[in-house]
């Protein structure tokens, strides 16, 4: 085996785009195709990796060399995670910026949760197998915060110092463990995450390739308008080359898309995951706008206002360089599905995201996900969450699902695993079809990723699926042909994916749209049906609008090909072969194919062509009048008859005679509903007429079995037989005389068809409540509108019913659409219990029972523990202290063990309440707002839109339900804006956060006068769920918007002042928009819309502790003489005439000047002042200390001992003290009425180097002498 590496020159020209700079490290010189494709090229990948470590070294060097002259930033970092550097410059001298893809403003949309514990797969899949382990990485803009509560232990962090938010969100996409459950990752189970920061990535993606399964890189190139907001003022700026009015690197396969492509061709088990970009909504300012670009000297500067012409970059072909590798999956976003998907219409692009096609034409994306508003984990603390929207998002909600299908495909083939064609095909063959047209677009690619589909598909291989993974070779192997039977269980689909051989780089001065093909080995796929062929799905990038068509796809290196017209039974060959000569001789690829593995049906026919014959049909939409003459057998299955699940419907047969004569007939009627090739399973006979006697005709009705779901085929067949035995009439096998049809039937959506879909609330982990309200969402999958949808839930604590609550929808729900409805009576929860809540719809006439109950498994969050705490009586008010604990706030203090509202909140505060005992616990909330709209007089009902309510939040809150007063049923969208400023007009900006929209039911009796006052008795309203997350401490607007008829109620005429409502340390109502510039007031007039307001935090609330506080005592000062003693030996601080003495913090002070004196004793937080103690300093003769014959010695003295000598010839108190320079007593006795000699040794103790002053009084004069102590 031999390697060639093509990289003699590569770092020659630094003008050429800096990834393109390693040329072709991975082109392979010679091989055996045993190896390449096949097993992972490890040395290759490893030495390449080498090189282009190098190679980025250099061209750093040169970047920041370059980034000083021409004034460019080289690392950019914006809000909300945004960060971007200099990457390298292109053929223009222009710079290059990395950045990341995310918008401010899941799992359900793409069926991830079904394969989790508890999903309705039964799968129990979510990374945790110890094979999965450092099996998915990351790149991305900084540092994972590796120590959030949701990642703890869980992320090998290679490189990167700096914690990023953004990179923490995606992490937390794809891995977070579920302590917020609203925010667990795709993989949620998985033991480590390798995480990089993206500078030198394409080196440290060859170094990992070959251990690895999946990464995920939610970053791109800047490309086209880009918004600076590192300015001010903010300002677009136009990214093109200059003098271009669009940019080249949209569609571009740039020398960094090809290393891509090649790192995946070397790697074959390893699928690289990208973010599809989001430029989409980055359309430039308005014509004649100011705008920046770069000039001639590629540095940015003002170009004017904007000429008509440049691009908006707001449609096709905006895709920036590595989104557009071949053997990557690019994902797009869109808006979550929280139902999950039952239509393309359900499939909602998101505004931001980056539309396809390549220039030469390829789709990509290839899928999208859910990227709008994902809650997840960020870098703030290890508790912090926020939502961000973007492909940043749907990227690593893709990568982290499909690590749990390489987990589930291990585990059923003892370890092996997929090769990545193989699992981007398995994504792309079983994605939801979305947008406008059957088929692929560039838009959505080849559409949603279901996860529970491409599941079901690993769960049959060699069953009702097939996974292949085979090799064409150039003579030995030009083609391969499978033989299969249609099962009936669905379409036929087939797909081929394989991981191509890098193409070649068109120079950037002839990029723009250069159509010139990329792919390299063309291979095809049809499936044949005798001498009909069916062909792949293709797109024609010059119309990029139009509708996929069926034809020869001579651009992708995916092919899909879906037989519409598929009869169950029936043989089918499914051809690959390939175009010309493969280059390096062979190609890998990966088939992937769905709806086989039927039987092929038995025979049933006459054997003699003469007698009775079957001269029409009606059923359905089936009208079938045979042609003359007589036949033992027919295939009708050119026709479709279309039948709803429970269905009953007429059958209609007119049975003549081919020959003129007369004999008795009985006719059968069968349906094959199981598609098991057989027609004898219970309930599959649909009909059997009497004995017809003559010419004649059957009436009768049959009844569709409720096994069959929408999109399933089966066969229905009619046996018509000379005979007056009906025992004789069998599906199979051969009779004299009469007459066998076979038809093909289409299950389609049935007309009554109700189900439980969701339960919202509570969920899994919830914590324990004593009031919690039980939620649940109800689709109507039929095809008619209907009304008064009865509704049970039962709720059981073990196997104990401990509620069961009925209620009636009585609004309408719409054919193929869904309603939240929140039962008015709440259940208690309590800790750590496990629970089945048992929802179910009951609707007369529904025809799928399978769908109307639905079972929920969840168990309660036990309590959290117990906060500890100590009170301390301080003077006149309690020092309260709790041992915070991180995410466990808010700490309320309470004045007893049942009181509801708390006196103190915080975890160090101080109240003026004394008490004996206080109780304490953390985080328990009460509800916001008044309980009901009676608390105020007047109000009326209106079709509001843009009113606002203001909220202060003070930590992360869910505004989990409200009580709403409805005037009339409609839709209500509820838009929260986290608040950046505000003027006294009432306008403000702000960043958008989120946006829910739900349906309303009328809740008046009556239906109310919009704009009149109609406060109403009768109307108690409801309780709705609206789960609206308020991610983090911040000033938000909850701006409200009516439609489709829908009313609410506001209280107004107010006239006291009810602002603010407040949650302490939680969440404050502080206000609405009704503004009146005379009166800034105004606003307190009016209550808006939201009452009884229950919220949720991350974490559950505490039991109440008691603490008992303990009582500072209060210091007592004495005098004697001019000595001062405070009765507490410690924490004093003296004070003269209420002003601070600096340095007199011992328990005595000598005092010498006449006033005030007290001392502040401080233990721990808390300071008492003592006593005041009045002193008029004694006049005295400062006098030369030789009258006395004042000695000191030694003078200086070591560690402060010596020996005072003096004579007094008077008798009178001798005072002897010793004072440091701030005036603080260090030492000091007393003799009374002493005269003569004195020597005394002084001995005060340990003292600290520097000044002193030894101080005698006697007789009314004072004698000072300066001492000097040494260490």
């Amino acid at each position: 085996m031999c390697f060639r590496f093509d990289h003699q020159n590569i770092f020659e020209n630094m003008r050429f785009f800096s990834v393109r700079l390693l040329l072709s490290v991975i082109t392979v010189g010679c091989y055996q195709f045993s190896f390449a494709q096949v097993r992972t090229n490890t040395e290759l990948l490893r030495q390449s990796s080498i090189l282009q470590a190098a190679k980025e070294k250099r061209n750093h060097e040169q970047l920041m060399t370059l980034a000083r002259q021409k004034g460019w930033d080289t690392v950019i970092t914006r809000p909300n995670g945004y960060v971007s550097i200099l990457a390298g410059i292109d053929a223009f001298g222009m710079p290059l910026y990395l950045s990341t893809e995310n918008n401010i403003l899941a799992a359900a949309t793409i069926g991830t949760s079904k394969l989790w514990p508890g999903g309705s797969t039964g799968l129990n899949l979510s990374g945790s197998s110890s094979n999965m382990k450092d099996k998915l990485a990351m790149w991305d803009g900084g540092k994972v915060r590796s120590t959030h509560v949701e990642l703890t232990g869980r992320v090998k962090q290679t490189d990167a110092t700096e914690n990023s938010d953004h990179a923490t969100h995606v992490a937390g996409t794809m891995i977070a463990s579920g302590v917020n459950p609203l925010a667990k990752g795709m993989s949620f189970g998985l033991q480590e995450l390798l995480a990089y920061d993206f500078s030198g990535d394409n080196s440290e993606m060859m170094a990992a390739a070959s251990n690895l399964l999946i990464s995920n890189h939610s970053y791109g190139f800047n490309a086209g308008w880009v918004y600076n907001t590192d300015v001010n003022p903010a300002r677009w700026e136009y990214w093109g080359s200059v003098g271009s009015t669009e940019d080249y690197k949209f569609g571009y396969y740039s020398a960094g898309t090809q290393l891509w492509d090649s790192i995946a061709y070397n790697a074959p088990y390893y699928l690289i995951v990208k973010s599809a970009g989001n430029s989409r909504n980055l359309n430039g300012p308005d014509v004649g706008q100011p705008y920046w670009r770069y000039n001639s000297s590629n540095v940015m500067a003002s170009a004017g206002n904007r000429p008509a012409g440049i691009s908006s970059n707001n449609s096709y072909d905006i895709l920036s360089t590595n989104s557009n590798a071949k053997n990557i999956l690019v994902v797009g976003a869109v808006n979550p599905i929280s139902t999950g998907y039952t239509r393309p219409q359900d499939v909602v692009i998101a505004d931001f995201s980056s539309w396809g096609p390549t220039d030469d034409g390829r789709i990509k994306p290839d899928v999208v996900a859910d990227g709008v508003d994902l809650l997840s984990s960020i870098a703030t603390s290890n508790t912090a969450y926020a939502t961000f929207s973007g492909t940043s998002m749907s990227s690593p909600s893709a990568a982290g699902s499909l690590l749990l299908l390489q987990e589930y495909y291990s585990q059923l083939h003892t370890g092996t695993l997929m090769r990545s064609a193989t699992l981007k095909g398995l994504v792309i063959h079983t994605a939801d079809e979305a947008g406008s047209s059957p088929g692929p677009d560039y838009q959505f690619g080849w559409g949603l990723i279901n996860m529970q589909k491409a599941a079901e598909v690993i769960t049959s291989n060699n069953t009702k699926h097939l996974i292949q993974e085979n090799i064409l070779e150039n003579g030995t192997n030009d083609a391969d042909t499978i033989q299969v039977i249609a099962s009936g269980d669905g379409v036929i689909r087939a797909t081929i994916s394989w991981t191509d051989p890098k193409a070649t780089v068109e120079p950037e001065a002839t990029a723009l749209n250069n159509p010139t093909k990329k792919l390299v080995n063309d291979l095809d796929l049809i499936i044949k049906k005798g001498a009909t062929i069916y062909r792949p799905w293709t797109l024609t990038p010059a119309t990029p609008s139009a509708a996929a068509t069926r034809g020869d796809n001579t651009l992708d290196n995916v092919e899909k090909v879906e037989l519409t017209d598929v009869v169950p039974g029936d043989s089918y060959s499914i051809i690959i072969n390939h175009k010309g000569t493969l280059q390096r001789g062979s190609q890998a690829y990966s088939l992937i194919v769905s709806g086989v593995g039927g039987q092929a049906y038995c025979a049933s026919a006459a054997t003699n062509t003469g007698g009775a014959r079957i001269d029409s049909v009606s059923f359905s939409n089936i009208h079938q009048k045979n042609p003359a003459g007589c036949t033992s057998y027919t295939s009708y299955t050119n026709l479709t008859g279309s039948i709803e699940a429970g269905q009953t419907l007429p059958i209609f047969a007119r049975l003549n005679s081919c020959d003129a004569s007369v004999a008795d007939k009985i006719v059968k009627v069968f349906i094959d509903a199981n598609n098991d090739g057989d027609f004898d399973d219970a309930g599959e006979t649909l009909a059997t007429s009497g004995v017809i006697n003559g010419n004649g005709d059957f009436t009768g009705n049959v009844t569709i079995p409720s096994s069959l779901t929408p999109g399933k085929y089966a066969l229905l067949r009619i046996v018509m037989q000379e005979t007056n035995n009906a025992a004789s009439v069998t599906a199979c096998g051969s009779y004299t005389k009469g007459e066998t049809q076979d038809y093909r039937l289409l299950a389609v959506t049935p007309s009554l068809d109700f189900g439980i879909t969701e339960l919202l609330s509570p969920e899994a982990g919830n914590c324990p409540s004593p009031a919690q309200y039980v939620s649940i969402r109800v689709r109507n999958f039929g095809n008619a509108n209907k009304k008064n949808i009865p509704l049970t839930a039962v709720v059981k604590q073990g196997a104990t019913t401990i509620a069961t609550l009925t209620a009636t929808y009585a609004d309408t729900i719409y054919a193929q659409t869904d309603e939240v409805y929140t039962f008015q009576t709440p259940v208690e929860i309590a800790p750590g219990q496990s629970y089945t809540i048992t929802a179910s719809t009951s609707f007369p006439g529904d025809q799928n029972a399978a769908n109307d109950q639905s079972v929920f498994n969840l168990t309660s969050r036990t309590a959290a523990s117990n906060p500890t705490a100590t009170a301390v009586i301080c003077g006149t008010t309690a020092q309260l202290n709790a041992t915070a604990v991180s995410g466990a706030q808010p700490y309320n203090w309470y004045s007893s063990a049942t009181a509801t509202t708390p006196l103190a909140t915080g975890s160090t505060v101080s109240t003026a309440t004394i008490l004996s005992t206080y109780y304490l616990s953390s985080g328990e909330i009460n509800k916001l707002g008044p309980a009901n709209k009676q608390v105020f007089t007047d109000g009326g009902y209106n079709a509001f839109s843009n009113n606002i309510v203001k909220f202060t939040a003070s930590i992360p809150v869910t505004l989990q339900t409200a009580r709403l007063y409805i005037g009339n049923s409609g839709k209500i969208t509820f838009i929260l804006r986290q608040i950046v400023s505000e003027n006294a007009d009432g306008s403000y900006t702000y960043y958008p956060i989120s946006s829910k929209t739900i349906d309303v039911y009328a809740t008046a009796p009556t239906s109310p006068v919009l704009g009149a006052q109609n406060n109403d008795p009768a109307d108690a309203g409801a309780i709705y769920y609206l789960g609206i997350d308020f991610p983090e401490a911040a000033n938000y607007y909850l701006v409200i918007q009516c439609s489709n008829g829908a009313s609410i109620f506001r209280n107004n005429n107010i006239t006291s002042s009810p602002y603010p409502y407040s949650v302490p340390g939680v969440l404050s109502l502080t206000g609405n928009s009704a503004i009146d510039a005379s009166d800034p007031n105004f606003y307190q007039k009016f209550y808006y819309f939201y009452y009884d307001i229950g919220l949720k935090l991350s974490n559950c609330a505490s039991g109440r502790v008691p603490v008992i506080p303990t009582t500072n005592p209060t210091p007592s000062v004495t005098l004697n003489g001019n000595l001062l003693t405070s009765s507490i030996a410690t924490g004093n601080q003296w004070y003269l005439d209420n002003v601070f003495i600096s340095g007199a913090t011992g328990q005595t002070y000598t005092a010498t000047t006449t006033g005030v004196y007290t001392t502040k004793v401080t233990t721990g937080s808390c300071t008492i002042t003592s006593n005041a103690v009045n002193f008029t300093a004694t006049p005295v003769t400062n006098v030369d200390p030789e009258e006395i014959g004042m000695k000191v010695s030694p003078n200086p003295s070591p560690g402060g001992q010596f020996t005072l000598q003096l004579v007094t010839r008077t008798r009178s108190n001798l005072d002897i003290s010793l004072v440091n320079t701030t005036g603080q007593q260090v030492y000091r006795s007393q003799i009374p009425d002493f005269t003569g000699n004195l020597s005394k040794l002084i001995t005060p103790g340990k003292l600290a180097a520097g000044v002193y002053y030894l101080q005698v009084t006697h007789d009314k004069k004072l004698y000072i002498k300066k001492i000097i102590v040494l260490e």
